[in-house]
């Protein structure tokens, strides 16, 4: 078992992510693979490993178990085979998903936009 920390910007209000995530109504976490970082490489989290959830806002911080790890190459194969309201809850179509992650990827950079352009996508289950 391998403790994966993970900090968590908010969307669009202080706390938003992680009281979604206190909340139980997120309970899939995506994030850019990158397979040249090594072990922080999230294709290599395993079913029963802890996610340390940490907010950046408040510093508050959770753990959770996770459930299922999914590689996917692309944005757009994830959306086909994962439930985004399990990923982002305030959306409601996987369309509306898509423009968010639009969004994101001008907010958070081209480092993250390279790799899920090039290295796809990992969506983490958790409980």
């Amino acid at each position: 078992m391998k403790i994966w920390k993970l900090k968590f910007a908010s969307y669009k209000e202080k706390d938003d992510m992680f009281n979604m995530i206190l909340d139980g109504k997120k309970t899939v976490e995506t994030r850019s693979r990158n397979p040249n970082d090594g072990e922080n490489d999230y294709s290599n989290i395993k079913v029963d490993d802890i996610l340390e959830i940490t907010s950046l806002d408040s510093g508050n911080k959770i753990e959770k178990v996770v459930t299922f790890n999914h590689i996917y190459n692309s944005i757009e194969e994830l959306v086909q085979h994962e439930d985004v309201t399990k990923i982002l809850p305030s959306v409601s179509s996987n369309d509306e998903y898509l423009k968010v992650i639009e969004e994101i990827k001008n907010k958070w950079g081209d480092k993250y936009k390279f790799e899920l352009e090039n290295y796809g996508v990992v969506a983490t289950g958790f409980k």
